[in-house]
């Protein structure tokens, strides 16, 4: 299966829901499922609260498009301040799975697991509580240390 590391950060807004859009200085025609693995190259101060080093949703590329500031920069959730240019990865639906330790590396890159050997979390997106529920299984499972920042 393709997989594509991500920072720890990106990775998990994408696995949440909120970014749909990845921001690459390359492109590819593949299109299809794509593992989300959130990278090792975290700070200290995020370490206890983000995923990892691990594989945690997989994703449907469905695009691969030049940057379009008007149209991708909230898909891309680039902060305001932010310039990029490059090519738009637009992802269609994206599905929680049980994460697995994944060593990342660049571009996009091969993992030994089939689609049908993945475990999806089954946690709605479309719930009140969505997120508490999704790092408090995080949590509950050794995942990630500390989810203080849901109660903020």
């Amino acid at each position: 299966m393709k997989a594509l590391s991500i920072q720890p950060y990106y990775a998990t807004l994408i696995a949440m829901g909120y970014k749909f859009i990845e921001l690459r200085s390359w492109k590819t025609d593949y299109r299809g499922w794509i593992l989300i693995c959130a990278s090792k190259a975290i700070n200290k101060q995020e370490k206890a609260s983000l995923m990892n080093g691990h594989a945690i949703a997989i994703a449907e590329l469905t695009e691969v498009r030049q940057y379009n500031d008007e149209t991708d920069r909230e898909g891309a959730y680039l902060a305001d301040e932010e310039q990029f240019e490059g090519f738009s990865w637009v992802f269609n639906r994206i599905i929680l799975v049980k994460p697995f330790p994944v060593k990342g590396q660049l571009r996009l890159f091969e993992v030994d697991q089939n689609m049908e050997d993945l475990e999806p979390l089954d946690i709605d997106y479309a719930s009140d509580d969505y997120l508490n529920k999704l790092f408090s299984w995080w949590k509950k499972n050794g995942f990630i240390e500390d989810t203080s920042f849901l109660e903020a």
